[in-house]
């Protein structure tokens, strides 16, 4: 591990370091502030005729100049309490009609000046800034945890990638064009440190978690009516939690403050991460209550990857949580051991946050999508990577971890993420273990379900500008609406059916194909979609959260997968670049 100092962004490696683009013009840029500057005009227009009037009316009625009447020896003073009232009147009424018709003056040439300005340049509408229908919460996905597709630029096609090299594509701000496609987050900081050194590769993904999500962001959300968000984050957040295998490596730094790169304890030498500081995490916190949010931390990605996606940081490599040892310092350590430490580091400092922050925790999730794509992987004897007996004892494990804190006494939740991609049979399986796993007490309190959905991958349901789905983009709204009703609310219904205590579906989406290319972005198609899947979670008593805020760097995800843009917030372009690697050129298909 090693400290990362500030550092300048280091340059493409392929080409110069491309230009930025400049930065918008400041309010009111070439037009100036017109009405304290026409008042100004105004007054050097007339002072000169003001000026001539007031002398006269001064020697009419013998007063004095203006300097006099501040001279010392109060004489000036004498000479208005010997003139006579009537000669003070007479002497006074052609100043005050002056100043009354200087004042006049004044206000129309600047309200002319103002119209003209208006005329010339006018303010542009603000955007609409509101949604069909509000979810309860919402993601900050692709923060601090990257996935390769939020960052794909003009290439970007599929939301789950399907080729090894990956989409992505840049890390803003400090990596406008990555060298050649990176696939996942590990990797992409492997190659950075590689390449620029580790203090570099520290700075280039601090700079991004502090620009990618601003204290805006929040305001905006809160002025939406969110409630809750949820935030995915790495195992790194709390490298330090695998001291035990090697101290030096994990354990030299501060965790409190440092963001430095330490390795994979199995991928070493293809993977690094970067950890995430924690006092910064906790500023975090005192700023969601600020903007009254509470916030789920969500476990996305653990030592080796505990799930075949893009998310997992070691892909394309296959997930070894669930089966392998450590591969550095001390080789007995198993590394599903090592996320129960992590887990258990997560709730241990929740639990020493201050009030303040901890007002601000809604609860945690503490693996995300386990195991995901298992059953699938498993029809291949050389993909297989986790069964599913091991994923339901190390769930079972960390919840005992929650179950043991202080964190359900005082209001935080367990959302047990478990996904159906890990099981043969996941009714048969599934619900029988959760209910053995937790009381009836306990679902009703503390321990939620938590089930994804998502119909950008059924072709029953999807949306898509090609035959094949389960409607044309451009059908009649109302024949969208059945289809997207009837879909929806199959999985809401079925889903109450079975589990009766608390429920949550943190991630949807109106992401209606998995091939963006093809996928319906029609604003009031999308705005329909929204509306029938909050309708059903609302009267199934889930609790959803949107995947995902905003991805500025994926273009052509955006309009389904970006709550941000549904709802008129994000600015287009970013400030910020993100250009295709030289050997990432899309393809027509």
């Amino acid at each position: 591990a090693t400290s990362a100092p500030p550092a300048p962004p280091f340059p493409d490696a392929s080409k110069p370091t491309p230009s930025r683009p400049l930065g918008r013009p400041p309010p009111y840029a070439g037009r100036g502030p017109p009405r304290a500057g026409m008042a100004a005009s105004t007054v050097e227009i007339t002072g000169g005729l003001d000026a001539s009037r007031a002398r006269a009316a001064r020697e009419a009625a013998l007063l004095p100049e203006p300097h006099s009447l501040h001279s010392g020896g109060g004489s000036s003073f004498g000479f208005l309490r010997s003139a006579s009232k009537v000669q003070l009147a007479v002497a006074l009424t052609p100043v005050v009609c002056s100043v009354i018709a200087l004042a006049l003056a004044i206000t129309a040439l600047a309200e002319a000046a103002s119209r003209h300005a208006s005329s010339a340049a006018p303010a542009p509408a603000p955007a609409l800034k509101r949604l069909p229908a509000t979810p309860a919460g919402v993601n900050l996905g692709g923060w601090l945890c990257l996935e390769d597709w939020f960052y794909s630029g003009s290439g970007g096609r599929y939301v789950m990638t399907h080729q090894p090299a990956g989409q992505g594509a840049c890390l803003p701000p400090a990596l406008p064009r990555a060298p050649e496609p990176w696939p996942s987050e590990g990797i992409l900081t492997k190659r950075l440190n590689d390449s620029e050194g580790a203090d570099a590769a520290a700075a280039a993904l601090a700079a991004h978690r502090h620009s990618f999500i601003s204290n805006s962001d929040l305001e905006n959300i809160a002025e939406l009516g969110i409630q809750k968000v949820r935030l995915p984050l790495t195992w790194a957040a709390f490298a330090d939690a695998l001291k035990p295998i090697d101290a030096g490596v994990y354990g030299a730094h501060d965790p409190d403050k440092d963001t430095v790169i330490v390795p994979d304890p199995f991928y070493a030498g293809t993977t690094a991460w970067a950890t995430i500081p924690r006092n910064w995490l906790k500023e975090f916190l005192h700023r969601a209550a600020d903007n009254h949010l509470q916030i789920l931390f969500d476990l996305h990605a653990f030592p080796a990857g505990s799930s075949d996606g893009t998310y997992s940081g070691v892909w394309p490599a296959k997930p070894m949580f669930w089966t392998e040892k450590s591969s550095i310092g001390n080789r007995s350590v198993a590394l599903s051991e090592t996320g129960l430490w992590v887990a258990k580091a997560l709730i241990s400092w929740l639990e020493a946050l201050d009030e303040r922050a901890l007002s601000a925790v809604a609860g945690v999730s503490l693996m995300n999508e386990p195991a995901h794509m298992a059953a699938t992987d498993a029809k291949d004897p050389a993909k297989a990577f986790a069964s599913e007996s091991d994923v339901l004892a190390w769930l079972e494990a960390s919840s005992q971890l929650f179950r043991a804190s202080s964190l359900p006494g005082r209001g935080k939740r367990l959302y047990m993420q478990i996904i159906e991609t890990a099981f043969k049979d996941f009714d048969g399986t599934v619900i029988p273990w959760f209910n053995r796993v937790f009381s009836a007490q306990e679902q009703s309190s503390w321990a939620v379900i938590d089930r994804h959905w998502y119909i950008a991958w059924n072709p029953v349901c999807d949306g898509r500008t090609q035959d094949g789905g389960g409607y044309l983009c451009d059908q009649p709204l109302d024949e969208v609406r059945s289809t997207a009703r009837t879909c929806v609310r199959n999985f809401t219904e079925d889903f109450a059916k079975k589990f009766h205590g608390l429920k949550a579906t943190s991630e949807f989406s109106v992401g209606t194909y998995q091939d963006a290319w093809f996928a319906c972005n029609d604003k009031s198609t999308l705005g329909i979609f929204l509306e029938e899947q909050i309708s059903a979670f609302g009267d199934a008593g889930i609790e959803p959260f949107f995947w995902s805020w905003r991805m500025p760097y994926g273009p052509v995800f955006e309009p389904g997968w970006s709550l941000k843009r549904l709802a008129g917030f994000e600015d287009h372009p970013p400030a910020e670049q993100c250009l295709q690697p030289p050997s990432s050129e899309a393809a027509f298909v």
